[in-house]
């Protein structure tokens, strides 16, 4: 790599300098010493003698390089993916480079969250720049002391290269030096153009995955600290309720059983989380072991105040009024364009579909667990969260310490999927370490507890029209999305229950109307993997594949020529995003096409198949992502489904590890697959019946198709997320096919209520 263009000098930063440096894009970028993050080296079994260029990159003693990955690891493959970013601009070998968790400090980190696919891209920037600086700063230090000009210097691999002589030096060599040179400006850096990666766009296995396999303690569950005990908390099956008394001296007299305590309801916390979630009231149990607080948790009798709770809370219910409203609109107007009453009493033919999807829990294999610590005033917990920034300003307030008093270790995490967005477990185990005070606690939740107070995906339903004219071009669509909010008096839909960008690509006809009605359910909803897409991409897709059928044409060829229309503006940024976050793009007609085209030609759209068989396809922009999937399915006559295989082809822009990017893929695939055919949360009274696996089953490996994933990327396109995109288009992918095998139309999930099974 050429440095010609560089200064020789490297010119500093003033302390308001440094400052906006260290916000930039609220990707955390900064740089100067921080002790802190070497004492979190030092923490994880790091040679404690080393040289710290920056929050990100410190080299040891030995030549190996620590870079440290600032947000939340749950199964995204982001602890290897921004190291892997600064490492190529820092222009490091991977095999020298040792990847540490970073600490929670948002002055030097910016917003540290795994949520939303945004992890890459509101880090693409920041991690290279952050790469590009340290590497400057050792060239500086090169510079000085080789007594050469910057401009002979160039790196490969871990060393500087003095060009005219060709002579090799180590980074460690003078990593000490550079750890005093004075910050760059960023219009100093040269970032390499993507053709000189030598890093970026491979293969690279999960830095913590020996961990893994050799059972090291990596996730919350495993955490252990002198003198731990081990509690477990108990809540209303009322959602809402609050312990009035229990069977204190029974539960206390237990064996193991160290203390037993109501815990009353805290309202809002301050900075707590995304969905601003209470603390529910219930009672704490603390014992001597995980095995004796859950016994003793199973002997309790817990007498209940329901009064706040929304005991009419239905599913049922819901379901039976939406049925009842479906033919109307919704007296909330989402989008209006054109003029629909025209279109539909001219049309030649009008097509109709209602569609319903349930409440889905997240499940994450990992329940949920916090470890907290509370004594001289000063808090200190172990989360699997996706949020550790709001978690540990969150546990500050409950534990009613000063901020700066508070401190959140980051854990890998067992499973996210926007369950871990929030924080209650963590706020939970603050209120019961504050009773114990100079003890540490950890907070296990049952699998039950799980299951039973979950942010839950919403369910709704869609009443959808298509008009169509002569040639079966659809001239006119219209929804009535019927959704949830929280309580009657609430304009606002409840967690993902909201549309966004997934009415596309019906945007793209001329006289579309979309309406809203909030049905009221006091049940606590949040995201989940892929948000609303979820949802959407099974009814929008599976209609639009009956309009298809309706209009006489083939799919594949319905959707391209749905999506042969000129790119729109993208559309504004919402208020009240974070530094940093993305700003909108538009929504690129040729790339949805292209997806399209590249996986109906890798599953040879078209050809024959045996009775009983028949190829499905779905498409979905989520995230910024283009997917489109192909389903080989079967069907008998006893609704025996086998899914064969399926093509997956992604366009998420650059990508920069394949294999983290087709992992995720593969996992959305098959989550997806699990939720069409098993995933039903449902309440009465207000209570969830669902409790465990039994009742809400999870995809077995035997029925695990074949996945074939492939990707579209262009080095010009920056990054987006592959954690969510993926997962939307299965569902319709499947469910087209099932309907093209077996004549059978399915409007509502899971299918397993509608009698099919996975063989």
């Amino acid at each position: 790599m050429k440095l010609s263009e560089q200064n020789n000098k490297i010119s500093g930063l003033n302390r308001r300098q440094f400052f906006k440096v260290s916000g930039i894009a609220g990707g955390g970028l900064a740089l100067g010493l921080s002790m802190s993050s070497s004492k979190q080296a030092h923490a994880q079994g790091i040679n404690e003698t080393l040289v710290e260029l920056s929050p990100y990159v410190q080299i040891q003693s030995n030549g190996r390089i620590n870079i440290f990955s600032k947000n939340p690891e749950c199964g995204q493959g982001i602890k290897t993916g921004l190291p892997l970013i600064i490492a190529e601009e820092l222009d490091v070998r991977w095999e020298d480079v040792d990847v540490v968790q970073a600490e929670i400090d948002p002055s030097k980190y910016g917003l540290q969250l795994a949520g939303g696919s945004l992890s890459t891209p509101m880090n693409w920037m920041p991690m290279r720049q952050a790469g590009a600086m340290a590497r400057l700063m050792i060239l500086a230090a090169a510079a000085q002391q080789l007594y050469v000009p910057i401009a002979d210097l160039s790196t490969s691999e871990s060393k500087v290269i003095h060009t005219p002589t060709g002579d090799e030096y180590g980074y460690g060599e003078f990593a000490e030096l550079a750890a005093n040179m004075p910050i760059p400006e960023l219009d100093e850096l040269r970032l390499k153009d993507p053709s000189e990666f030598t890093l970026l766009g491979k293969r690279y296995t999960g830095v913590d995955n020996h961990q893994i396999v050799t059972g090291k303690p990596l996730f919350g569950i495993d955490q252990s600290r002198p003198n731990m005990v081990y509690a477990t908390y108990t809540k209303s099956p009322t959602l809402g309720g609050a312990a009035v008394t229990f069977n204190e001296a029974h539960i206390k007299s237990l064996e193991n059983v160290i203390d037993a305590f109501i815990i009353d309801p805290i309202g809002d916390v301050i900075g707590q989380g995304m969905n601003g979630e209470a603390i529910y009231g219930g009672v704490a149990i603390v014992a001597t072991s995980t095995w004796a607080a859950m016994k003793a948790k199973q002997e309790l009798e817990v007498a209940w105040d329901n009064s706040t709770a929304d005991t009419q809370a239905s599913w049922s219910g819901l379901v039976e009024n939406a049925v009842q409203i479906a033919g109307q609109d919704g007296p909330m107007e989402l989008l209006n364009t054109g003029d629909v009453e025209t279109a539909f009493a001219g049309a030649a033919k009008i097509v109709e579909g209602f569609y319903e999807f349930p409440y889905v829990s997240h499940i994450n294999l990992e329940p949920q667990n916090c470890t907290a610590l509370y004594e001289n005033g000063r808090i200190e917990v172990w989360a699997p969260s996706q949020t550790p920034t709001f978690g540990e300003a969150g546990v500050a307030v409950i534990a009613g310490v000063a901020p700066e008093n508070s401190v959140l270790n980051q854990t890998r995490i067992g499973g996210g999927f926007g369950r871990r967005l929030n924080n209650d477990y963590a706020f939970e185990v603050t209120a019961i370490a504050r009773r114990l005070e100079g003890t540490p606690v950890k907070l296990q939740w049952t699998r039950e507890d799980d299951m039973a107070f979950d942010f839950y995906r919403p369910g709704g339903f869609h009443s959808y029209r298509a008009a169509l004219d002569e040639s079966g071009k659809m001239i006119g669509f219209s929804d009535h999305f019927i959704s949830v909010s929280k309580d009657e008096n609430s304009q606002e839909p409840m967690g993902s229950a909201e549309l966004g960008t997934d009415i596309l690509p019906m945007e793209h006809v001329e006289n579309v109307r979309v309406t809203q009605t909030l049905q009221p359910a006091a049940v606590q909803t949040g995201p989940m993997r892929a948000p609303g897409s979820n949802a959407y991409g099974f009814t929008f897709q599976g209609f639009l594949h009956e309009v298809a059928e309706a209009a006489g044409k083939d799919f594949r060829d319905f959707l391209l020529d749905l999506l042969d229309q000129p790119d729109k503006p993208a559309p504004p940024m919402r208020a009240g995003m974070p530094p940093g976050f993305p700003a909108p793009v538009a929504f690129s007609n040729e790339r949805a096409r292209n997806v399209i085209s590249t996986v109906t030609d890798r599953a040879e759209w078209g050809r024959a198949m045996p009775e009983g068989r028949a190829l499905g396809l779905g498409f979905y922009y989520s995230h910024s992502g283009y997917v489109a999937q192909v389903a080989d399915v079967s069907v008998n006559s006893q609704k025996e489904v086998t899914v064969h295989k399926i093509w997956s082809v992604s366009d998420f822009g650059y990508i920069h590890n394949l294999s983290g990017a087709e992992n995720q893929v593969q996992g959305s695939i098959l989550d997806g697959l699990s939720q069409l055919m098993y995933a039903k949360i449902s309440f009465e009274g207000g209570v969830i019946e669902q409790s465990n696996f039994h009742q809400y089953p999870l995809l077995r490996m035997s029925n695990a198709p074949e996945l074939d994933v492939h990707f579209l990327q262009s080095m010009e396109v920056a990054p987006s997320g592959s954690g969510e995109p993926a997962l939307p288009p299965a569902l319709p992918a499947i469910a087209n096919a099932i309907f093209s095998a077996s004549g059978d139309r399915v409007r509502k999930t899971p299918l397993s209520e509608l009698g099919y099974s996975l063989v």
